[in-house]
């Protein structure tokens, strides 16, 4: 990472930065992922770098990983001692700067890949009954995460605020009255050599024909878990619109699967449920198009991640990366992902317009990288270091 190297020699001097976690998982993914490649670039700009974390899944060969931890009764009084104790932690061990990805008190970086906890308590009422809703406001754990969130946004040591997009950041700002230059917005990257087109016309032929769809049926892929927040209900809803071609692979696992497989049988192969699988890179080679029709989705990984493979992604509006998704690409952006004609209309268009869409797709992608991730936090640590100063 040649632009990391770069960016070092133009920094000030090497700090010790404390990350702070609630999982730490090298082999995880989502959060985790991101905590492990922002350790990395920290460590190769030469940051000496420490992991604090609630929980310890495996240990770490590349960094110092404590644990903070305690017995609690209960999950909400567990979060509360960890976001009053972490930092504090952080800083008796030496940290000069305290970057964290969990809600705690008294961060000089907060990392925000969801927004506001009240902004996601608000939009699961569209996907939740109302006796779930109405006990998660009423949650204890729930309404900490608020407090703890708000106080942390509200810290003597805050410096900056990092969003993961546009999306997130104005939430943020609002929330918590932010001043508008303390948040900033920080797109994650994608692995432009793990997520590629398909070498050639066999090998996308080769992954179709193993999961059982035929080289000339258009194929669209949901990829992720948590099917009722993403949109799945709707979009299963609106498929018979599309007509008898198109297939809907549909890639991850929720509570309710079995509940989707019975909405969906009644269009026999044309949705085809795969459950979790760990080779979502290669399968995404095979997809003519992405749908992440999401009523609440702070980012959205897997739609930049399609587009680095050649297939351009339906997303709705509530969709951080919808924000990347600009020219042609930007047509095939849902308003509202529960209404079931509009949604119809648009995969109906994406399919039609994919082929002529997948180099626009990939160059869309490469817009992204990890390099560029990257620089943009370097510099963002060095803005947060000398406003501390």
């Amino acid at each position: 990472m040649a632009v990391i190297r770069a960016a070092r020699d133009g920094r000030r001097d090497a700090m010790r930065i404390g990350l702070i976690t609630r999982r730490f998982d090298p082999a995880g993914g989502g959060t985790e992922r991101d905590l492990v490649i922002t350790a990395r670039i920290l460590t190769r700009a030469g940051h000496q770098v420490t992991i604090y974390a609630a929980e310890v899944r495996a240990p770490s060969s590349e960094w110092r990983v404590r644990r903070v931890g305690g017995s609690w009764p209960g999950r909400a009084l567990g979060l509360l001692w960890f976001a009053r104790t972490a930092g504090a932690r952080a800083r008796r061990d030496g940290a000069e700067l305290v970057l964290s990805f969990a809600r705690i008190f008294d961060a000089d970086i907060l990392r925000s890949g969801g927004g506001a906890h009240a902004s996601y308590i608000r939009a699961a009422r569209r996907w939740q009954t109302v006796g779930q809703g109405a006990a998660m406001r009423l949650s204890p754990y729930h309404r900490v995460q608020m407090m703890v969130e708000a106080r942390g946004f509200h810290g003597p040591r805050l410096r900056r605020a990092i969003a993961v997009s546009r999306l997130v950041r104005d939430d943020l700002i609002a929330t918590f009255a932010l001043a508008p230059a303390a948040a900033v917005t920080l797109y994650n990257g994608v692995e432009l050599e793990r997520f590629a087109p398909a070498a050639d016309a066999g090998e996308r032929r080769a992954i179709r024909s193993a999961i059982g769809v035929a080289d000339d049926a258009p194929a669209v892929m949901f990829v992720g878990n948590g099917f009722a927040r993403k949109g799945l209900r709707f979009l299963i809803e609106a498929w018979p619109a599309l007509g008898d071609a198109p297939r809907l692979i549909v890639i991850g696992t929720d509570r309710a699967a079995e509940a989707y497989q019975r909405l969906a049988r009644p269009m026999g192969e044309r949705v085809i449920f795969l459950g979790r699988r760990g080779d979502v890179d290669r399968l995404l080679r095979a997809a003519d198009a992405l749908a992440l029709p999401s009523l609440f989705e702070p980012f959205g990984n897997v739609a930049l991640e399609a587009m680095a493979c050649g297939a351009p992604a339906l997303a709705s509006a509530q969709c951080g990366v919808a924000e990347l998704m600009s020219g042609a690409l930007g047509a095939f952006v849902v308003k509202d992902p529960a209404n079931r004609v509009e949604l119809a209309d648009r995969m109906g268009a994406l399919i039609e317009a994919a082929p002529a869409l997948s180099r626009a797709a990939r160059l869309a992608a490469e817009q992204f990288t990890w390099d560029r991730h990257a620089r943009e936090l370097l510099a963002i640590i060095e803005q947060a270091a000398d406003t501390r100063a």
